[in-house]
């Protein structure tokens, strides 16, 4: 017996790459060494007392067979879990001896599991001989496979404080927020295994706190750009949680499942993380729990350090005064839409826009109303155009304007509309004679492809046409088809 204990011993100390093929090669031994037709592994839920079937050996093949044993408290099985017992044998309907796992390493020993050896073709019983050297393999097992399962369980740790760290660094590098948050959301969910990981954070201008992401089971990602809630105490149990209120009875009823981590950045909120796993019904590990909260803080900061980029972004990328986007973004966006139309056929549309007289404005009545003028062309451009339209600020006080997917006729059309309602503006001025000076603009249209067939064509194209309006008595719109190229 001591020959086949060291030899079940020696085979089980070698190195193995996982939980699954250090029992299959236990199991393989002591059907080996003891005469059965099936042995079965069986782990241990001890919350719910429940024997799970993970492996079973026939004399030469493996068995896909689920199976699971509740356990009643005061039951022979139950009794064998918690040290009550050192073996179960029964006779009928054939020989069949249960075995317990348990790992030695604490007082009283931590049950994992039990082996269940079985004799179908056979009414020979297991002899004491048997029964022990049973026993004793399943004691060597027990500590083996303990040390494996913590050994893997580190291994898991250091990829996932690794995963998280890695994902936190780049997620700090990343040029926008929402491409960071993406990031973040399926690498916890992918690396943890969780159902679902959703993210709130706070909007501190508005005073609310707004879905961002979720990310599922299957790593796709959804906005909940649509939940808002306002932040005030007792409105909502998220914002309650995040402005630090005290212990709600429904989020302790979930605790197992449902994990909220506040996000804070030098003692201020800043978000919400959550994850759960209510849809499994699989309790989340404390040392998961753990994990997210240690890194918690860093998840805080780099979410409010890729805010502040994109904060500081959107003031490079769009101008103070009118709210329209730079000539550098708006050069951007013209490649993309350039592109785009010539890939799908489509047309394409630029305005050019002018304020006329502009300089007499600011050199007669100062600049700071020269100012107010712009302002006020710049939000009733805004106010009229399409949702896939793109203005910008080109410099001093011109506008270019993109109209992707529109014709001669419909860019003529928004033209004219610009041209009337900023000719029916009137700003006050207290020191003029007629008290209020009137605006209006100049503004000249070329298309794509029919006037041009580049980018730097469209806008040569264009501010011929703007010349002409110019030079034909401004406060007005043409069409360089229509004008410049039928006067050539």
């Amino acid at each position: 017996m001591k020959e086949r204990l060291y030899r079940f011993h020696k085979e089980l100390n070698r190195p193995y790459d996982s939980l699954d093929k250090l029992v299959t090669r236990a199991l393989s031994l002591m059907i080996q060494q003891i005469r059965m037709d099936f042995v079965s592994f069986f782990l241990l839920n001890p919350q719910e007392l429940i024997l799970s079937m993970e492996l079973v050996l026939a004399k030469d093949s493996w068995l896909e067979i689920d199976e699971e044993i509740h356990l009643l408290e005061g039951s022979p099985l139950w009794q064998l879990t918690e040290g009550k017992r050192k073996y179960l044998l029964y006779h009928s309907p054939y020989p069949i001896l249960y075995v317990p796992l348990k790992w030695q390493g604490q007082t009283p020993p931590q049950a994992l599991g039990v082996l269940r050896l079985e004799r179908t073709g056979s009414r020979r019983s297991f002899t004491a001989r048997e029964r022990l050297l049973a026993q004793n393999f399943a004691e060597e097992l027990a500590q083996n496979f303990h040390q494996a399962q913590t050994d893997q369980k580190n291994r898991e740790q250091l990829n996932r404080v690794s995963t998280l760290t890695n994902l936190t660094e780049i997620f700090a590098s990343s040029l926008r927020v929402e491409d960071g948050l993406k990031l973040i959301l399926q690498g916890i969910q992918q690396y943890f295994g969780f159902d679902r990981v959703r993210l709130y954070l706070v909007d501190r201008q508005a005073q609310k706190l707004k879905g961002e992401l979720s990310a599922d089971i299957r790593g796709q990602v959804k906005s909940l750009s649509h939940e808002e809630i306002p932040m005030q105490p007792g409105v909502h149990r998220f914002v309650d949680l995040v402005l630090g209120s005290g212990p709600d009875p429904l989020l302790e009823r979930y605790k197992d499942t449902v994990l909220y981590i506040p996000l804070k950045v030098q003692g201020q909120s800043t978000g919400l993380l959550i994850v759960d796993n209510l849809l499994s019904q699989q309790s989340i590990a404390q040392e998961d729990v753990g994990l997210l909260r240690s890194f918690a803080g860093q998840i805080a900061l780099a979410v409010d350090n890729a805010r502040l980029f994109d904060e500081v972004q959107d003031l490079s990328l769009y101008d103070a005064l009118t709210q329209l986007p730079l000539r550098r973004y708006f050069m951007q966006r013209f490649q993309e839409e350039i592109y785009r139309a010539e890939r799908f056929n489509q047309p394409l549309a630029l305005l050019w826009l002018d304020i006329d007289y502009f300089k007499q404005i600011n050199d007669t009545y100062g600049h700071q109303l020269g100012d107010q003028v712009i302002k006020e062309v710049g939000r009733i451009i805004l106010k009229n155009l399409r949702k896939i339209d793109f203005p910008c600020r080109y410099g001093g006080d011109e506008v270019l304007i993109l109209l992707p997917q529109a014709k001669e006729e419909e860019a003529k059309a928004i033209a004219s509309r610009l041209v009337q309602e900023i000719r029916d503006l009137r700003m006050p001025v207290k020191f003029s004679t007629s008290q209020v000076i009137q605006a209006s603009v100049s503004l000249g249209i070329a298309t794509f492809p029919g006037d041009a067939g580049s980018l730097e064509e469209l806008m040569q194209r264009a501010d011929e046409a703007l010349y002409w309006v110019k030079s034909h008595g401004k406060n007005g719109v043409a069409l360089y088809r229509e004008t410049v190229k039928t006067s050539q």
